[in-house]
């Protein structure tokens, strides 16, 4: 990755995945400075004041809806959709909503190693697009 830091927004409602997360970006020290939201409630109160984010990181399935809840919310930022039951259904939603990347969580949070290209390469493409 170059220099640039990544504002994220990262949509989970499982702290034990949000832990995770926090942990991989420091452990690897990421150029992230991470914002969290635990609902869809809360990624709408977020992303309706006119926080700007480079990326998206959401949990398909949350507590009090999915991520196409508040898709009309995400405008032109790219998003890359994680799920922890990853099957074609969900894909193909997450693709026809305009995700870029599309990671199943699987056991020991290993989508965490790929997350980092996935997300460097969803904000290029933004920039080229």
């Amino acid at each position: 990755m170059d220099d640039m830091r990544y504002k994220i927004l990262l949509i989970e409602d499982d702290k034990i995945d949000q832990t995770a997360f926090k942990r991989f970006v420091e452990a690897e020290n990421l150029p992230y400075d991470c914002t969290m939201a635990g609902s869809v409630s809360q990624a709408r109160d977020l992303l309706s004041c006119q926080h700007q984010f480079d990326v998206i990181v959401a949990d398909y399935s949350l507590g009090d809806g999915t991520v196409l809840d508040i898709i009309d919310l995400i405008g032109d930022t790219p998003m890359v959709f994680i799920t922890g039951a990853g099957n074609e259904e969900v894909a193909i939603k997450a693709f026809g909503a305009g995700a870029y990347g599309y990671l199943v969580k699987g056991l020991g949070q290993n989508y965490l190693e790929t997350l980092p290209e996935t997300i460097e390469a969803a904000v290029k493409h933004k920039h080229v697009t």
